[in-house]
């Protein structure tokens, strides 16, 4: 008896521990927006960009220091000159050489600072790089997150709509059985093609589902067919049209980027200046050579001195480079100008859809109160054989279609609100 007991209160203990452990997970889109700035090939591309640039800094610094070299050679040769040897061996039969030689440039033209300085602002740009693409990909995350939940609340409208067609079925059905009407055939035949219908539609959204939950995981890399919770309504933007062109100029990554290609341009123009300029360097080093047999120049020497490279003609190689360089700042100046009167562009336009996308949820929250409203109305005419079948069916399909645009216009909302801190450049950042 207490065996049988203890068994009960262990089939009972798993029971009520199972669905705890097996219970599957419910994500937020914070937890898609971390998934995919952590696992996504598309960040993680743009990170080893940043890492690159970081090395190409490393290596426009060491420019700045001394090279110090080594060189050793061992030559051997097929006789002595002169042969048997005499008192002015010029060539014996071994030699060894070696030698350590230590570099210093001293003046370049001003083109070694701006060389490091380039690869700076070249980091900088890879940053805001991969701050503009960890943007792009929350955007894409929160559009096929959204994407689920209206996939989701499709397949749950479509349910809806197809139990009130089904009830509206099975009332025709009675209807038609008392009174064997060509009129009550006909509802019915009507009925049965709208329910058919329904479950097209039904299919359609559950296939519809499948796929948003195929995109999302592409993105995020997390497991098909997840929970997802439904997320808080995001706090619309209040400031002016004006005032969010200039929050947008201050945070875009894309222009913070395009005004660090013009600095870029113009240190251009100094390396290719200064490419054409006298170029000094220090040189320091020491010389070994030992022969067999042994020769009047064997010896260990020391010497220090000065290195002056002067460009004599060049065949106005100079002029051309130079005027290409600075074409290429104009053209980057230009770049610029356009980028921030694109960004104002976006920033309407973004601005202007949040507007339309808010007045239209407005509207659709008082499309579902009627039609709901209606079809309840309709619904118990209908079952008191005051109003025709179709009369409800087009209550019926009023309100399926005032679900589905109040769902859309809810989550196209969110959407909205999120393209509109993408286009100022703060989408991710307050986090």
């Amino acid at each position: 008896m207490n065996l049988s007991r203890a068994i009960i209160l262990v089939l009972v203990f798993m029971a009520w521990v199972a669905p705890a452990e097996g219970g599957d997970k419910i994500y937020t889109i914070d937890d898609a927006y971390r998934a995919a700035l952590s696992a996504n090939e598309i960040v993680k591309i743009a990170e080893e960009e940043v890492i690159q640039s970081d090395s190409r800094v490393d290596q426009a610094r060491t420019y700045l220091y001394p090279r110090l070299t080594a060189q050793g050679a061992y030559t051997r040769f097929n006789e002595t000159l002169p042969p048997g040897g005499g008192a002015f061996l010029f060539q014996p039969r071994d030699q060894y050489q070696a030698q350590l030689v230590l570099t210093q440039p001293l003046y370049t033209g001003g083109r070694t600072l701006a060389g490091l300085h380039t690869a700076e602002k070249m980091r900088d740009a890879s940053s805001s790089g991969l701050s503009l693409t960890k943007q792009d990909m929350m955007l894409d995350v929160a559009e096929a997150y959204y994407g689920v939940l209206k996939a989701q609340k499709s397949v749950d409208i479509n349910k809806r709509s197809l139990e009130r067609m089904e009830h509206h079925k099975e009332t025709t059905e009675r209807e038609a059985a008392t009174r064997k009407t060509k009129a009550n055939q006909s509802a019915l035949l009507r009925a049965n093609s709208l329910v058919s219908q329904a479950r097209i539609a039904l299919v359609r959204a559950q296939d519809g589902l499948k796929i948003a939950h195929e995109k999302l995981s592409l993105l995020t890399k997390l497991p098909k067919d997840i929970h997802l919770a439904e997320p808080q309504q995001l706090a619309q933007e209040t400031e002016s049209i004006e005032d969010l062109e200039k929050v947008a100029l201050k945070n875009r990554d894309d222009y913070a980027a395009s005004r660090i290609d013009k600095n870029i341009a113009e240190e251009n123009v100094t390396i290719v200046r200064g490419g054409h300029y006298p170029q000094i360097s220090a040189l320091a080093g020491a010389q070994y050579q030992e022969s067999q047999p042994a020769m009047f120049t064997d010896a260990t020497t020391y010497y220090a001195g000065l290195r002056l490279t002067v460009p004599i003609f060049e065949g106005g190689l100079m002029r051309a480079e130079v005027s290409e360089a600075r074409s290429k700042v104009r053209q980057a100046e230009l770049s610029s100008e356009f980028l921030r009167k694109s960004i104002e562009s976006e920033v309407e336009e973004a601005y202007v859809n949040l507007q339309t996308v808010s007045s239209v949820l407005d509207t659709a929250k008082l499309e579902m109160a009627y039609a709901k409203g209606n079809y309840e109305a309709v619904e118990d005419l209908f079952s008191e054989g005051l109003l025709a079948s179709l009369s409800l069916i087009d209550a019926e399909q009023a309100l399926t279609m005032a679900e589905r645009e109040l769902m859309n216009a809810t989550y196209d909302r969110e959407i909205a609100i999120l393209r509109l801190q993408k286009s100022i450049g703060v989408l991710g950042k307050e986090s």
